[in-house]
């Protein structure tokens, strides 16, 4: 039993040993396979000697493994590449099947025909509509039709011909396949073509950084072989293939068209807008709930939903609707406390600090007052019982009235001054979005049922210490209003002083007061001591202003009287522009003069002139009334009769006394916008609530509050914006 179990073993080894050997020796002797990929052939006709090109990939490269035949004929293998084989075709060859061998290996190509018409070369093999390729070769001229070129089966453009050259002009959407001629009946087919285009771009916007998606046809596949730039500026592929390319805005980048070059051929695609990163405003809640809508305020936001991108505390939040100047979202829950960070098109802008927490203020109705304005408070997380919520206006504690889940009413408290508005519960703290500012309307002195003004004041100005001083015509005085209200009258060495017609009236920066007289055709200069002498006299002087040199800017009362400039030693000359103004004008630090001019605008714009430049109409505005805020001549008023004023660095404010408004002018920007929109009447409150009878003419005072002389009304009306 011992004898025959060793025996076995013996057996199943050599066995096992013969398997080895017999493999081993069919490695040797079996070459490995090589695995082909054949993507064309071209040409597919010509004579001998013709050589014949087949790509594809896979290919051996050891040539002596290869064999070629057409039509049953040998033919000379003369190169061969990972990628192409190139075979010439025999002298004494039929038309017929080209077909190869490698090894063992037999591969069918296609149909050859022996024939005098001949593809040799096309160049260049890619290009977009338009494009003119030059294609090479034998047989393409003849005496009875034109040949004809054809890309990928549509027709193109001949340009020229000769028998051993064509120039073809691409046609729109080739796409990609073989060149083809055919002449007299016969056809041969070149190598494949690559069509080219860009159908889009997207984002169409960005700056230095931003991802553009090219989607197109065409393109190469190796990131390097397509050549970007914007507007003449390289940029770097990140992705590619043959229908999408992914490229980095370049530093440097400036608006102008997008282009890919492949090969030396050039397509341009759309522009590409260089725009500033985007700026967020406000944001509104700072501070919220699960579930609750976010929206942010801002500039240079996107249209498209998808090309923003926001993040609270580095968290992601979909973004649910876009426009230009607003995004809006709704709070995923759970994303921590942290800043909120707006990316446009991979321009970040960061904003405030948001909380994610129970307690929230969605909304402060109004959002401006004086003390004592009823406040409305939406939001979430209030406490139900109103003295468990405390509610501070920059600092100064406000009693809650009545309060809900949602909602805190309250009175502005005394001591109110611009700063933010704070909600606490329970530990707990949420900010408005906005500061609520102390801004609204009362009235300093007078009014429709008082006596202490006539029924024609005409011109009002501030000194350096905050009184009021007002041309009252009817009573032929000019009266002075404490900050208190008291109003007296302006004296002289302890007397009233008496003009014939007073009207216009300034305050230089060493409280100087002149008075214009029509009456009298003299402007009076009134010092702090009580000096009353004439200042100038020869024409009726009308509202006024001073440049920073001192120099008087004086509407000549009158049809198209225009405007004199009054020097500090009394001397006056015309300012050549101005026809007929009426209203205040406004010279600034730089010298220019800005006026409205009934004669050439109707009062319904703000004309222009630089310092020692030409007089431009319609500067802002237009005479044609209307109530739009816009830029330059697309801006509508309707009577700018209140006038112009100063108003911080590079801006004006307009009085549009028709539509009972304060218009706030960029200078820089030729725009009109609103600050303060009010209604006919008499009537004190916030900026929306405020009435106002008529806009005279307006002063401010040092700390930015507006004086509006309402001679409707016979008052005085301050103006809080701050």
């Amino acid at each position: 039993m011992i004898i025959q179990h060793k025996k076995s073993l013996s057996i199943g080894l050599m066995l096992f040993l013969m398997l080895i050997i017999g493999a081993c020796k069919k490695d040797k002797t079996e070459p490995q396979a090589v695995t082909f990929k054949i993507e064309s052939y071209y040409p597919n006709s010509g004579n001998a000697g013709t050589l014949v090109t087949i790509t594809g990939t896979g290919f051996g490269t050891d040539i002596k493994q290869y064999s070629a035949t057409i039509g049953g004929k040998t033919a000379e293998v003369i190169s061969a590449t990972a990628e192409a084989l190139v075979i010439r075709m025999p002298e004494g060859g039929t038309t017929g099947a080209l077909a190869i061998k490698y090894d063992t290996q037999s591969f069918d190509i296609g149909a050859y025909t022996y024939q005098d018409l001949t593809i040799t070369t096309v160049l260049p093999a890619n290009g977009p509509a338009g494009s003119q390729i030059r294609i090479t070769g034998a047989g393409f001229s003849s005496t009875a039709t034109p040949a004809t070129v054809f890309i990928n089966g549509k027709a193109a453009l001949v340009v020229s011909l000769s028998d051993n050259l064509i120039v073809a002009e691409v046609p729109a959407d080739a796409g990609f396949g073989a060149i083809m001629v055919k002449v007299n009946g016969k056809e041969a087919k070149g190598q494949n073509f690559t069509y080219q285009a860009i159908d889009h771009i997207k984002p169409l916007t960005g700056g230095k950084n931003t991802k553009v998606t090219i989607a197109g046809t065409g393109f190469e596949e190796l990131a390097t072989g397509n050549i970007i730039d914007f507007n003449g500026t390289a940029a770097t592929v990140l992705e590619a293939s043959k229908e999408k390319l992914v490229v980095i805005a370049p530093d440097g980048v400036k608006t102008g068209p997008l282009s890919v070059n492949i090969n030396g051929q050039k397509i341009t695609g759309p522009t590409f807008t260089v725009v500033a990163p985007p700026s967020i405003g406000i944001v509104t809640p700072l501070s919220g709930p699960k579930g609750t809508e976010m929206t942010i305020s801002g500039t240079l936001f996107s249209n498209s939903v998808d090309e923003n991108k926001v993040f609270i505390n580095g968290v992601s939040v979909p973004v649910i609707s876009a426009s230009a100047n607003q995004i809006k979202l709704v709070l995923p829950g759970g994303t921590g406390s942290g800043n909120v960070r707006v990316v446009v098109n991979d321009q970040a802008a960061d904003g405030p600090q948001f909380k994610d927490q129970t307690l929230s203020i969605l909304s402060v109705s109004p959002d401006n007052g004086l003390a004592g304005t009823t406040v409305t408070i939406k939001g979430s997380g209030f406490a139900t019982t109103a003295a468990d919520n405390k509610v501070y206006f920059n600092g100064v504690l406000a009693m809650v009235k009545t309060a809900s889940e949602n909602t805190l009413v309250l009175d502005a408290p005394a001591g109110l001054s611009t700063g933010s508005l704070k909600v606490m519960v329970a530990g707990q703290e949420a900010l408005a979005a906005q500061d609520f500012r102390r801004a609204g309307m009362v009235t300093l002195a007078g009014g429709p049922n008082s006596n202490t003004f006539g029924a024609f004041m005409a011109g009002i100005a501030v000194d350096n210490n905050g009184n009021v001083y007002v041309t009252d015509r009817s009573n032929n005085v000019v009266k002075k209003i404490a900050q208190n209200g008291t109003v007296s009258i302006l004296q002289a060495n302890g007397a009233d002083i008496v003009f014939d017609t007073p009207y216009g009236i300034v305050v230089d920066k060493q409280n100087n007061i002149y008075v214009s007289d029509i009456g009298r055709n003299q402007i009076r200069k009134i010092t702090p001591l009580g000096q009353n002498t004439v200042y100038v006299s020869g024409f009726s002087p009308g509202l006024m202003t001073f440049d920073a040199a001192g120099n008087l800017y004086v509407n000549i009362n009158g049809a198209f009287a225009g405007m004199n400039r009054v020097n500090t030693v009394g001397g006056f000359s015309k300012i050549n522009g101005p026809l007929w103004p009426m209203a205040h004008p406004v010279v600034d630090a730089s010298g220019n003069l800005y006026y409205v001019d009934s004669g050439a605008a109707s009062n319904n714009a703000i004309s222009y002139i630089a310092s020692g430049g030409s007089n431009l109409i319609n500067w802002i505005g237009f005479s044609d009334p209307g109530y739009v805020d816009g830029i330059g001549t697309q801006a509508r008023f309707n009577s700018i009769a209140g006038g112009l004023i100063p108003y911080g660095t590079g801006k004006l404010i307009a009085g549009d006394r028709n539509n009972y408004a304060l218009r706030e002018i960029d200078i820089a920007a030729k725009s009109a916008s609103t600050l303060a929109k009010f209604t006919s009447g008499f009537a004190d409150g916030t900026l929306a609530a405020a009435k106002l009878g008529s806009m005279d003419d307006m002063a401010m005072d040092q700390d930015g509050n507006i004086y509006i002389l309402d001679a409707v009304n016979k008052a005085v009306r301050k103006v809080f914006l701050k």
